[in-house]
């Protein structure tokens, strides 16, 4: 069975007129272009949209930023700037210039497929049409990081954000696609219980209390120390124990020390488990299958496809206020917002203690992810660019 028979069978969503839609984009040549292969949401997004785009008929390929540790830090520095307005040098900058023009990046296709700003400036050297896709929420960018990058996206023929609010001015062919997850996908299945419990058992983890589990790379970002002093609070008032699993994105050289701190914080605690996990999509799924809470306590997010991927499996989510995650957690109706680690504990016991209402957001949350982030929506949005490139 392929890729699109098993969509259209996780989904209920017909995938034929999508199918016949992709002829008018031709055999339009595209190359994806990410900063890592693995660990991000981004590289979550294209492992399955390039297995797709080819099936529809496209010649996609995706390759990643092959560069060494300086381009990474400087590149998750303006990360830094363009998402919590940090501080970053124009020297620092003009030497992430520099570095960008020295990648090797293929740039003999019809398009590239510019993923945030790690490959931006290396792709201007093409003479490919180029598509700038923004994940990140820049509306809090640093003036000077801002005003750097701007002519850089300016000069790409089709830019994306995922929602209008995430950027400053700016001219252009500008377009809002909201990422989304694959419902065929394993991370995506819901796992039964005795299924998933034998998971638990291989990391030593109790199922004699109820669960909270956040799920993402370890980065400052998702604030798993945050997470942690949450939970303390919760677990005064009622046993529970604690999952933070992720990986260490490929692209992120600060993940490391931040899984550091963050075991270091957790040390003592027999509640409260750390699981690095790359790439193991199933253990994922059964991981958020088994747990009676799914948390997602950032500080910046610009959209989080683990709280997408725990609204498909039912699951109550609290999450922080921020970003794009008020696109997927509507406050009472999908999940519970939070914006500090005091209302964050209050919404987790809120949910241990009221099953009720997890049931009722699981299933509203379920639903809200079938009208408007599965990967069909997707596609069906990126159609009008491929086609504007191929009528020229």
């Amino acid at each position: 069975m392929g890729n699109l028979e098993n969509l259209q069978k996780a989904s209920g969503v017909g995938v034929w007129d999508l199918k016949e839609a992709y002829k008018a984009a031709g055999n339009l040549r595209l190359n994806i272009i990410t900063a890592g292969r693995y660990g991000s949401g981004v590289s979550e997004i294209f492992s399955r949209a390039n297995e797709y785009f080819n099936e529809l008929g496209l010649f996609s390929n995706w390759e990643n930023i092959i560069a060494g540790e300086e381009f990474f830090n400087l590149a998750k520095k303006i990360t830094n700037a363009v998402t919590l307005g940090s501080e970053v040098s124009l020297k620092e900058l003009r030497r992430f210039e520099q570095l960008s023009y020295e990648l090797n990046i293929d740039t003999n296709y019809d398009a590239v497929y510019i993923n945030d700003h790690a490959p931006l400036i290396a792709a201007q050297m093409s003479a490919a049409q180029k598509i700038f896709r923004a994940h990140l929420d820049m509306s809090r960018a640093n003036d000077l990081a801002w005003d750097f990058l701007k002519p850089f996206i300016e000069s790409c023929e089709h830019i994306i954000f995922t929602d209008p609010s995430f950027h400053k001015p700016l001219k252009g062919d500008i377009r809002y696609i909201t990422p989304t997850i694959d419902p065929g996908s394993p991370k995506n299945h819901f796992v039964p219980r005795q299924d998933a419990l034998k998971v638990l058992k291989e990391y030593k983890i109790p199922a004699d209390k109820p669960i909270i589990t956040q799920v993402g790379r370890f980065d400052a970002m998702k604030d798993p120390l945050g997470v942690i002093d949450a939970f303390n609070l919760v677990r005064q008032e009622r046993p529970c124990t604690l999952i933070l699993a992720g990986g260490h994105a490929q692209d992120d050289p600060q993940s490391q020390q931040v899984y550091q701190e963050a075991l270091e914080k957790a040390a003592g605690s027999k509640d409260i488990f750390l699981l690095a996990i790359n790439r193991q999509d199933y253990k994922i799924a059964a991981l958020q299958s088994v747990s009676d809470v799914i948390l997602q306590k950032s500080i910046a997010e610009s959209f989080g496809l683990a709280i997408t991927e725990a609204l498909w499996k039912e699951k109550p989510v609290v999450a922080s206020n921020i970003g794009g995650i008020p696109l997927q957690i509507k406050d009472g109706k999908t999940g519970l917002l939070c914006h500090d680690i005091e209302s964050c504990a209050n919404a987790l016991l809120r949910l241990l203690e009221d099953k009720a209402l997890g049931v009722k957001l699981g299933k509203n949350g379920h639903s809200l992810v079938r009208e408007k982030f599965l990967i069909t929506s997707e596609l069906w949005q990126h159609l009008p660019v491929f086609k504007s490139i191929m009528e020229i």
